[in-house]
């Protein structure tokens, strides 16, 4: 842990602290069109979750998908499920595994180029660089997901603060698609307010260890459940309570949580050539702070919130000191 940003910790909270980041708030548009999960229209606990950045992340249109297809999160392809959600392997062959990069290509919009895998360098037509077992899915395959909860109204603070919190959480893929296995919520000032793992509700089809760092044999004796989260989010946040994450939407997906007043800042830093290229917050520090996270390529949700925080800490600084 670290702080980067030398601040008086008596101007981290308060009317005028929440004001200058409420400045930073994305629209609900920019939610939409980054994969934000929205209310849906007539089910209360559903949502909709807009898979425009998906689509475009994996230079494919939108795709009608049939109740028992999904699109695979690594490879892209559509495959079949079982009725448990397992996909179904028809020739129990290597034909049937995942072959993927687990790094990162861009498609321009402008030229129609695509940008080589960040992981080995190679482009689009190239075989994978990594393999698995199993494809796997997240939960904006379905386009409505149900189990959602809403952030409510609550009165604010002497003065109008609603309060300022950055989030991580960590997932893996499970039969219903991306599940919830960590989550950290840390305060202005850096102090960590809610760190738990959380034991997914389906089974587990991969951990996601290299990007999650959780295993099975961290969840084993975990006992609490993504209800046990939304309570306390429902209890600490108001529907006006500021968020702050990086890619924040896929967080908010896997906590079944709708809130509106969020600071994402992969789009407060946004990168050069415009989206769909987003910065990684690995880089942003880097270039901001000098420090290194996310070694290996693993992630901490510790590292990471603190890291949002302390970039938005950065960018209203010379604001909040005047």
């Amino acid at each position: 842990m670290y702080p980067s940003v030398n601040i008086d910790p008596s101007l981290l909270k308060g009317p005028v602290f929440y004001k200058l980041m409420g400045r930073h708030i994305i629209s609900l548009k920019q939610q939409e069109t980054n994969g934000y999960p929205r209310p849906h229209p007539i089910h209360k606990t559903r949502a909709v979750i807009n898979s425009v950045e998906i689509d475009q992340l994996r230079s494919k249109p939108a795709i009608q998908l049939k109740s028992d297809e999904r699109i695979c999160d690594r490879c892209s392809t559509i495959f079949k499920v079982d009725s448990r959600g397992l996909a179904i392997n028809h020739n129990h062959s290597a034909d049937d595994e995942c072959s993927y990069h687990w790094g990162r290509s861009f498609r321009n919009p402008g030229t129609n180029m695509t940008s080589p895998f960040s992981c080995c360098g190679s482009d689009r037509k190239e075989k994978g660089c990594a393999t698995s077992k199993h494809h796997v899915f997240n939960i904006e395959n379905l386009k409505t997901v149900d189990g959602f909860v809403h952030t409510m109204d609550k009165p604010p603070l002497p003065g109008g603060d609603y309060g300022v919190y950055a989030m991580d959480c960590e997932m893996c893929y499970t039969t219903e698609g991306g599940e919830l296995t960590r989550i950290t919520i840390v305060s202005s000032d850096l102090k960590i307010v809610y760190d738990t793992l959380v034991k997914p509700d389906n089974p587990v089809v991969d951990y996601n260890t290299r990007f999650s760092g959780i295993s099975e044999r961290d969840l084993k004796h975990v006992m609490t459940k993504l209800k046990d989260v939304q309570a306390f989010l429902l209890n600490l946040l108001s529907s006006k309570t500021i968020l702050i994450g990086h890619g924040l939407g896929s967080d908010l997906r896997a906590l079944r949580l709708i809130h509106d007043t969020v600071i994402d800042t992969s789009i407060v830093f946004p990168h050069s050539r415009g989206p769909p290229y987003k910065r990684g917050l690995k880089k942003l520090i880097l270039d901001h702070f000098q420090k290194h996270i996310q070694k290996d390529g693993g992630h901490n949700s510790v590292e990471d919130a603190i890291a949002c925080m302390e970039l938005m800490l950065w960018k209203i600084k010379p604001f909040l000191c005047k």
